[in-house]
């Protein structure tokens, strides 16, 4: 099934934004469809085994393109939003279990071994995960009223 105008339009502004891998991977889950769980139908000559006992088979159905845009920011919430509202959770949780001090998650560079530069905000802050929220659900509204998102 061909991948609609508004995604394309999507994975484009991803790209052009420096987000190429994330691009890659929306237009992949896309493309690919969703995860339908199908259980076999048994031989006539198994129909006394229980149906807990046959493996379910996982199978991709294609998106229709009206759902698409709609599936791409799901999958952009759980990609952006969800990681980030995670991560200012822990700190917050973190910063409960030092009795109230601020705790910040810092990153080291796997290849280069520093730490990375910190993120501008303070600790346990979780207004970016309410921006980033936000702004997915107005990409919708910008869409259905012709605005080029």
């Amino acid at each position: 099934m061909a991948i609609s105008d508004d995604v394309l339009q999507l994975i484009d502004i991803l790209q052009h934004e420096g987000f190429g891998v994330l691009a890659g991977e929306l237009l992949t889950e896309i493309s690919l469809g969703r995860e339908i769980e199908k259980r076999p139908v048994p031989a006539r000559d198994t129909a006394s085994i229980e149906a807990e006992d046959v493996d379910s088979v996982l199978v991709r159905q294609p998106f229709e393109e009206d759902e698409q845009f709609f599936e791409a920011m799901r999958i952009l919430r759980i990609r952006l939003v969800e990681p980030v509202r995670a991560f200012a959770e822990a700190e917050q949780i973190a910063g409960g279990l030092m009795k109230g001090k601020n705790v910040r998650i810092g990153f080291v560079d796997p290849e280069e071994r520093f730490e990375t530069a910190p993120l501008s905000r303070s600790a346990g802050d979780d207004q970016l995960v309410y921006a980033l929220d936000e702004l997915l659900e107005r990409l919708p509204q910008m869409r259905s009223s012709g605005l080029t998102i």
